[in-house]
């Protein structure tokens, strides 16, 4: 038995040997990867918003070309044939060296979890993904306007490699709109970047909404409706930044129908602690400020603050903040008011978000 098995191995072994030689004596080629010729991109024209992440996902079709693949931009143009190269340019990003989870106890700890690295404004991914980081600003990249000359569009190509060769993919286009650097921005003109009105030439501002569930209204007790109107009620969202401050607060304010600042300890079962991914909370009889790590949120990742919690899988992208209170009503029964908001900040700085009651202020006092 053990004479056969040495035969066996022997016998083996020369079988490879003959073969390896008969591929150097006839010549044969070295075996190559498959590089299909119908690989594509399922979107060819990208509307990314200029300073923040743009990332386009899964949007590669290699059509069964094998892996592993590299990728290149190459011939970044205009649509006159000007050279685009400038959008390649390499500026500092703020890169994820660690995973975030959204149980991080500081700013530095979240932070601690990202670099400073150098990256082209425009890239694609060793996956085929297509990446346009918030360095990517207005300096450097034309915004959309109402009419888009071909011109203005920047092109590029991209080039696929393998060991079975090489493939160009052509003519993917750029077109981004201006930095609007927080959601919701219906109050921003997309083009302008200037407040938004109901008409190119019109004055009525359009504005943003929170959600309201609950509330009645104090000398009315109807049900306050954000965009109710009248006795129904009109509450607007403001998002803006506010002087001083460290580049990395956010704080929560309520404005009465006088723009009065309403207390918000009224709110007096909101859960504070858990409102968003922020520390060192500060509340005093006019506004609740945390310091929080920039943008909001910091990765599209789902977490207890983001919208629709860990089990929105889809989610991330969005964070959300509910304040609650309760009062008794008619009867004696217990009625509890919300007003929420899904919302994201995509500018590093010192921000505010207020909810101006700006026709009838919330009842707090029971019945």
């Amino acid at each position: 038995m053990y004479n056969i098995l040495k035969y066996r191995v022997v016998l083996f072994l020369a079988m490879i040997i003959a073969f390896s030689g008969c591929r150097k004596i006839f010549d044969l080629p070295e075996e190559k990867d498959y590089l299909s010729t119908k690989m594509t991109y399922a979107m060819t024209e990208f509307p990314p918003t200029l300073g923040r992440l743009n990332l386009y996902q899964g949007i590669f079709n290699p059509d069964n070309s094998s892996a592993p693949m590299t990728f290149e931009i190459v011939n970044a143009r205009f649509g006159d044939g000007r050279s685009a190269e400038d959008m390649l340019a390499k500026k500092p990003v703020l890169v994820w060296t660690q995973e975030y989870t959204g149980n991080e106890k500081s700013v530095a700890e979240i932070d601690a979890k990202r670099k400073i690295e150098e990256r082209p404004m425009l890239e694609v991914r060793p996956s085929g993904d297509i990446i346009l980081w918030p360095s990517a600003t207005s300096e450097v990249f034309k915004p959309r306007d109402s009419v888009t000359y071909p011109q203005d569009i920047r092109y590029f190509d991209v080039k696929v490699k393998n060991s079975g060769g090489t493939r160009i993919i052509k003519n993917l286009s750029i077109i981004p709109y201006r930095e609007i650097p927080y959601f919701p921005a219906e109050d921003i003109n997309k083009f302008t970047g200037k407040p938004n009105t109901t008409t190119a030439n019109g004055t009525t501002l359009q504005h943003n909404y929170p959600n309201i569930s609950g509330m009645k209204g104090e000398g009315t007790n109807d049900d306050l409706f954000a965009n109710g109107g009248g006795l129904k009620g009109v509450v607007y969202t403001y998002i803006r930044k506010v002087p001083g401050g460290t580049g990395n607060s956010l704080r929560f304010k309520f404005l009465n129908k006088d723009s009065v600042a309403i207390n918000p300890a009224k709110f007096n079962e909101t859960k504070w602690d858990q409102l968003v991914h922020g520390f060192n909370m500060e509340r005093t009889s006019e506004y609740v400020k945390f310091d929080v790590a920039y943008p909001i949120p910091v990765a599209r990742i789902p977490t207890r603050f983001t919208a629709g919690g860990i089990t929105n899988t889809f989610g991330g992208s969005t964070a959300y903040v509910e304040f609650v209170y309760s009062r008794r009503g008619f009867g004696g029964a217990r009625e509890q008011g919300v007003i929420s908001q899904q919302f994201a900040i995509y500018e590093k700085g010192d921000w505010e978000i207020v909810f101006h009651f700006k026709t009838v202020n919330p009842k707090f006092e029971d019945e």
